[in-house]
């Protein structure tokens, strides 16, 4: 499993508290996107596109990282 950094895990808690999904806007920064990508990778978030851009959602794990 990997490890997540403090950002990562930061927003975990953030869109645990926003209701298990958030979709960022077109001002969103690179490092952020590219923080978004690792989770998904890491299969704590999952993606599904829609008209207004990419909407992330946790997964079970996700969550947990989230609480923890």
């Amino acid at each position: 499993m990997r490890k997540l950094n403090q950002f990562q895990q930061r927003i975990l808690f953030y869109i645990d508290q926003a209701g298990g999904s958030y979709c960022p806007g077109d001002d969103i920064h690179p490092n952020s996107v590219s923080d978004l990508d690792f989770l998904v990778k890491a299969k704590r978030l999952t993606v599904e596109p829609t008209d207004g851009g990419n909407r992330y959602h946790l997964t079970a794990q996700g969550r947990a990282d989230a609480s923890s």
